[in-house]
């Protein structure tokens, strides 16, 4: 079951079945138990009105409890754990959490607001709870996923730190503290599922039903969820110590409650969209970026941020900043003839003229007479004609990849390229004119695409999951149908880069939207790939009166003014959108095969940051 909840709700619903024990002068706080022996639901009762910060079961059946002024109750626990419990209450330490290994024995750690104790723990875990104390963090939470090992949460002030679990899990770990929220509580059922809990918000998975139904009645009534701990033989126990604090507006979760009038997961379901990437740019750095979630259909492996999909048409964008810095290091203008760079002559359609040319500067405006895919219908028209679409279909996993040349010469799945209209005299949106693009960049600097943008363009920008080869060696999303079927080979392959073949994940479009916008409104200069005066260049409208040079533009001299480029390829869809004058933008990235879903998230992020 999936489940998911927000918790900053108005109301004072109590907790059904609840018990609450109100001895004087102590505070009256919610808890419930599920499945726990009786006289660990006695002492919860008396221990819970001075607030309970840990309690945690171990995996042969022992529990302990500790509240927040230093009183605890434990039955079954080992030994040297209790007595080292006992020590550091002594101490006059607070006591944040009590856990325990599945593999059970003599295995625990107490974490507290002056350090930690543990014994039998995995190495690397042990490790990262001393090196939180050492630099100064207390740690908050650690929990054990019931397959043992290696693996395990640990939580601290001021992040989170995982190993080996599941891949949702930790996806929603991250989501959940995107918006200046941090991981209070993990807890793992010993049958499987698990639950994230950061302080005003929540998430679990195939958790028991009844403990679920009492978490959303915590909330209900304003309550912060402090401790969550699952029993061995299907218990569980959970409580609250406070209210939900403060906190700033949580502008993940606006975004997410306003798909297209629902939520995000319910509208990639509506869309048949396994996996989804966002990332929101805010004064110019990456304000928040998650993953919702599968790369793959069917997979374990969750999608975020950092996964690579493919970025369609938006490559034509992102290309361009590659076609302006090769002119900009030439030091040739754009208005010049591109025919020269080619090293392969453009044919011509007969009753186009011989005089006009076929400028850089029209190709990137999508102006230069290149007609779609170089597809019209009738063929051989220079007029009334259907331009067929600027696209390409690519090529699956049992088809030949022609190379560059061939596709310009029409010996590979579409048409071959030539000067359909006078350059200059109309706009069509056109592919075929940024394959041209691609064959001048490598003409000139005797590299492929790929080589020249890694070298020239992602290095400095520091876009370390981008590359436009036909299958890069990072973690890569797989396509789907509009059913939601992985597409086969899941992903087809696209020898024409610069117009469809770019691979990239939302933080690295940031990257390049945070560069831009930054570049843009500077005095001068900025460390990058181009100068200022040619990304003015880049962002200007220029002889297509909506477009920049690759991007499309609006708003010009207008504090909203923006560009942006969408994708649309087999399996993949996206969209990235930039405000050099607000510090702003943002990119999403899909592997489903219908726009709709990354428009109506576009269209959320703006609402919710009122951008226009």
């Amino acid at each position: 079951m999936d489940r998911r909840r927000f918790l900053a709700l108005t109301g004072a619903a109590g907790l059904a079945t609840v018990d609450f024990a109100r001895p004087a002068l102590a505070a009256s706080y919610p808890f419930a138990t599920g499945g726990v022996p009786d006289e660990l639901k006695t002492k919860m009762g008396e221990l819970a009105p001075y607030g309970i910060t840990a309690a945690a079961f171990t995996p042969s059946g022992g529990w302990v409890i500790v509240a927040q002024d230093g009183r605890y109750f434990a039955r079954g626990v080992p030994d040297a754990c209790f007595a080292e419990l006992q020590k550091m209450i002594k101490a006059g330490g607070k006591v944040h959490c009590v856990a325990f290994p599945p593999e059970g024995g003599d295995r625990w750690v107490i974490t507290g607001d002056k350090g930690m104790s543990a014994r039998g723990l995995p190495e690397e875990c042990h490790q990262r709870i001393s090196d939180s104390y050492a630099a100064g963090r207390q740690v908050v939470d650690v929990a054990f996923p019931p397959a043992g090992g290696n693996r395990w949460t640990v939580a601290d002030t001021q992040g989170f730190f995982v190993r080996g679990i599941d891949d949702e899990c930790y996806q929603m770990m991250r989501n959940l503290t995107q918006a200046g929220r941090k991981v209070t509580r993990v807890a793992f059922p010993k049958a499987g599922g698990w639950a994230v809990v950061a302080q005003d918000q929540f998430y679990a998975r195939a958790i028991d039903d009844a403990c679920f139904k009492q978490m959303n009645s915590l909330a209900s009534g304003g309550w912060q969820l402090h401790h969550l701990a699952f029993s061995p033989s299907g218990g569980w126990s959970l409580g609250s110590r406070g209210k939900v604090p403060a906190l700033p507006a949580d502008r993940v979760r606006q975004v997410e409650n306003a798909v297209g009038g629902a939520t995000i997961w319910q509208r990639m379901s509506a869309w048949k969209t396994p996996g989804v990437a966002v990332a929101v740019v805010v004064g110019n750095k990456i304000a928040w970026s998650t993953g919702y979630g599968w790369l793959e259909a069917g997979s374990g492996a969750a999608a975020h941020p950092e996964t690579a999909f493919q970025a369609a048409s938006v490559s034509k964008a992102v290309a361009s900043v590659g076609v302006l810095r090769l002119m900009q290091t030439l030091k040739q203008p754009l208005t010049g003839d591109i025919r020269p760079y080619l090293g392969w002559t453009l044919p011509r359609r007969s009753c186009v003229s011989t005089t006009a040319v076929p400028t850089i500067d029209r190709l990137l405006t999508h102006r230069a007479g290149v007609i779609g895919r170089g597809s019209t219908s009738p063929s051989g028209a220079c007029s009334g004609f259907d331009a067929g679409g600027g696209g390409f279909a690519g090529y699956g996993p049992d088809a030949t990849v022609p190379t560059l040349l061939q596709v310009m010469n029409g010996e590979g799945n579409s048409p071959k390229i030539e000067l359909t209209t006078d350059p200059g005299a109309e706009f069509h949106y056109s592919g075929a004119g940024f394959v041209l693009l691609q064959r001048m960049v490598e003409q000139k600097s005797g590299l492929t695409l790929a080589q020249y943008m890694d070298k020239e363009v992602f290095a400095p920008l520091g876009m370390k999951n981008s590359s436009y080869a036909l299958s890069p060696g990072f973690e890569l999303a797989a396509g789907h149908t509009a059913t939601g079927a992985v597409i086969p080979g899941k992903r087809n392959r696209y020898p024409e880069s610069a117009a469809a073949g770019l691979y990239t994940n939302v933080l690295d479009l940031s990257r390049l939207v945070c560069y831009l916008n930054r570049a843009w409104t500077a005095s001068g200069d900025i460390a990058g790939p181009l100068t200022k005066a040619s990304v003015r260049t880049l962002l200007t409208p220029g002889p297509e009166p909506t477009m920049g040079r690759g991007f499309f533009v609006a708003g010009s001299g207008t504090q909203n003014f923006s560009y942006t480029h969408d994708g649309s390829n087999y399996g993949f869809k996206s969209v990235v959108k930039g405000y050099p004058q607000l510090g702003a933008g943002y990119a999403v990235l899909a592997n489903g095969n219908n726009m709709s879903l990354v428009n109506e998230i576009a269209a959320a992020i703006r609402s919710v940051y009122g951008w226009a």
